[in-house]
């Protein structure tokens, strides 16, 4: 389970999907969930906390495909 607390300079909104997977191939779409400019509060994996450099939802994207990648 992926969970993402985000902003788009407004108040924090939360959503899930069911995997990193499920996001990656979301944020493909024509349209997608989120604007790759979102300001990433928080993201975890399973409970675990995603470290990113880029706190944006194209870095959470581009952290989770290269992960995606390497497996």
């Amino acid at each position: 389970m992926l969970e993402i607390v985000y902003t788009d300079g407004g108040e924090p909104a939360e959503i899930s999907y069911a995997s990193a997977k499920d996001f990656v191939a979301n944020q493909q779409l024509e349209v997608p969930d989120l604007e790759d400019y979102y300001v990433v509060v928080d993201a975890t994996i399973n409970g675990k906390p995603i470290e990113l450099e880029d706190k944006t939802i194209l870095g959470l994207y581009n952290f989770l495909e290269s992960q995606e990648r390497s497996e």
